[in-house]
């Protein structure tokens, strides 16, 4: 029960804090929410396709 007490507590002040930086910053966050998200998450998804495709392909010989 800690951990998970521990999760919710750090997840509640990470939204906070969010909060305050977009009533702060209204263009920085909707440049953050939505451009930087999806980057990251695109950039994610490759870089996880390459780490599974790169070695089957090699280990397929495709390479």
């Amino acid at each position: 029960m800690r951990i998970l007490k521990s999760i919710q507590k750090f997840e509640y002040e990470f939204d906070i804090k969010a909060e305050r930086f977009l009533w702060k910053h209204p263009f920085l966050g909707f440049l953050s929410i939505f451009v930087g998200m999806p980057v990251f998450v695109l950039g994610c998804v490759c870089i996880c396709t390459v780490l599974i495709t790169f070695p089957m392909a090699w280990l397929f010989g495709w390479l």
